[in-house]
């Protein structure tokens, strides 16, 4: 995809508050997130960052996302991990995840893209229902995020395609490793499948097998409606 069609696809209709000097949008280009023997893929698009910045703050949307953007991904093997059952449930055994902010994430250094997520993942299967969370608004997923440059997978500063004022580096890789994940919470009624989950995904995990990993572009433009400090 051109740059200029993915510059227009992360920044559509998006208005920075006035107190940011600068709009920043991240597009997860894939990636995984592994916890034990879970292991789940991140789609190209399948997540996105989007917000203004001022000074080394990141200031969300008011829309209540914090931020991030997600769709639901499917869950290799589905709720059972193991396809065979999974493929006899038929759309029974079918699960996604879907990852939401609880609050807003902090900016370390974005240059070294050092940022820190708060992080909350829905689990939805016919079984669990819509309120199977991995994590909490009181105990997130915290995810401490660094550029993580292997060997001719460093980051590109793009030009073609993108319009004037705007920034957009492309081939970032980051990493965050180890990170604790709650048990889960809401599968099913009253829980009552909670254990099926936590044994799914290998939870509660205090880090020792965690694991993430994600490529993606980023794009950096004045904001237009900048008014000063004040």
């Amino acid at each position: 995809m051109p740059s200029s069609e993915k510059f227009s696809a992360v920044f559509p209709g998006f208005n920075a508050p006035p107190e940011a000097q600068h709009c920043v949008a991240i597009i997860v280009r894939g990636g995984e997130f592994r916890s034990a023997d879970f292991v789940f893929p991140i789609s190209d698009g399948g997540l996105k960052l989007i917000g203004g910045i001022a000074g080394n703050e990141f200031l969300p949307p008011p829309d209540g996302s914090h931020g991030l953007y997600s769709r639901p991904l499917p869950v290799p093997g589905g709720a059972t991990a193991i396809d065979r059952v999974s493929r006899a449930l038929g759309s029974l055994g079918n699960a996604t995840a879907r990852v939401e902010a609880v609050k807003p994430l902090i900016i370390h250094d974005l240059l070294a893209f050092d940022i820190t997520l708060f992080l909350r993942i829905q689990v939805q299967n016919p079984f669990v229902g819509g309120d199977c969370y991995i994590g909490t608004p009181e105990e997130p997923v915290t995810v401490p995020i660094h550029r993580a440059d292997w060997d001719r997978e460093i980051p590109a500063l793009t030009r073609e395609g993108v319009p004037d004022g705007v920034i957009a580096i492309t081939n970032i890789h980051g990493a965050a490793s180890p990170f604790k994940v709650p048990a889960v919470s809401g599968a099913g009624p009253m829980g009552v499948f909670n254990t099926l989950v936590n044994v799914r995904a290998g939870l509660p995990n205090r880090g020792k097998t965690t694991a993430l990993r994600i490529q993606a572009d980023a794009f950096l433009a004045q904001n237009p409606g900048y008014g000063g400090t004040k």
